[in-house]
């Protein structure tokens, strides 16, 4: 019996890695595309068995259509994972135009066109899954992060839309938004003049990728459209956005509040702001 196909994106390290471990672990098997070819060939490397690999850049058309392609032809997948993701920080007044554009191309119109695929093969088969990474910052903005946030606030309004036209024929949309996850990329968001103190507020700590992918495990089984992480961070955000007058107050006592873990988590990792 054949296993099931899972196709993630950002399959090359970081939490991407660590869901193809989840799934192979699952039966699943992978189809991984990342635009370096060598970080897949490293996470190939620590499977037991041998992944397709699609290298890709999700900003070109030629990449995107190729994953497109991929998602509609035979054999088909079953589970899409957007997991590829960027947020490099920046006021908007200096971030670059092109920048702009590599967060809604990268967080949002990459994320609505292979979704857009993977239902067409999905409706047709009559079942499947869609599921995406997307942050807390798609629920609650972060100041000197607009691009990134407004690329996630999106990002939940279209999984939103897609679980109401999918669930009538029995295809699962979902996606989690977590806090902060200990990758390359938070690391680089935290050595960045205008990191977010956010990532610290509270008194959870960063997740490790692989507790992040146990996580989307669980959300993967119990098929629910969002899943917030923490719980807490989440409904706080949800009550602060029905009143925006709490939104700027609330946010400078979150910056303050994880300042302090902001820089021990640096001094940790030896990384000083520029």
């Amino acid at each position: 019996m054949s296993r099931p196909l899972a196709l993630i994106t950002g399959a090359g390290g970081g939490l991407g890695r660590a869901l193809a471990l989840e799934l192979e672990k699952a039966g699943y098997g992978l189809v991984l595309t990342d635009i370096s070819e060598g970080a897949l060939e490293k996470t190939a490397g620590a499977l037991k068995s041998a992944p397709e690999l699609i290298t890709a850049d999700l900003c070109a058309a030629a990449g995107l259509q190729a994953l497109c392609a991929r998602l509609e032809a035979a054999p088909g997948i079953e589970l899409l994972i957007n997991n590829a993701g960027i947020g490099l920080p920046g006021s908007v007044a200096a971030l670059e135009s092109t920048l702009l554009d590599k967060h809604l191309d990268i967080n949002l119109r990459a994320p609505m066109h292979l979704s857009q695929a993977a239902a067409r093969a999905m409706l047709k088969g009559g079942k499947g899954q869609i599921f995406s990474i997307a942050s807390l910052a798609g629920l609650f903005p972060l100041k000197d992060s607009a691009a990134y946030s407004a690329s996630k606030f999106g990002l939940r309004g279209f999984m939103a839309a897609l679980h109401l036209e999918l669930a009538p024929h029995g295809i699962k949309v979902g996606a989690l938004y977590p806090n902060a996850i200990d990758t390359p990329m938070l690391q680089a968001e935290m050595a960045h003049p205008e990191g977010s103190p956010l990532n610290f507020a509270g008194n959870a700590k960063p997740l490790s990728p692989e507790e992040t992918a146990r996580h989307v495990m669980k959300a993967l089984k119990n098929g629910k459209l969002e899943t917030w992480l923490p719980v807490s961070d989440g409904i706080m955000a949800g009550l602060v956005m029905t009143w925006p007058p709490l939104l700027a107050p609330v946010f400078r006592y979150l910056e303050k509040q994880g300042l302090k873990k902001q820089k021990a988590y640096l001094a940790s990792l030896g990384i000083a702001r520029h």
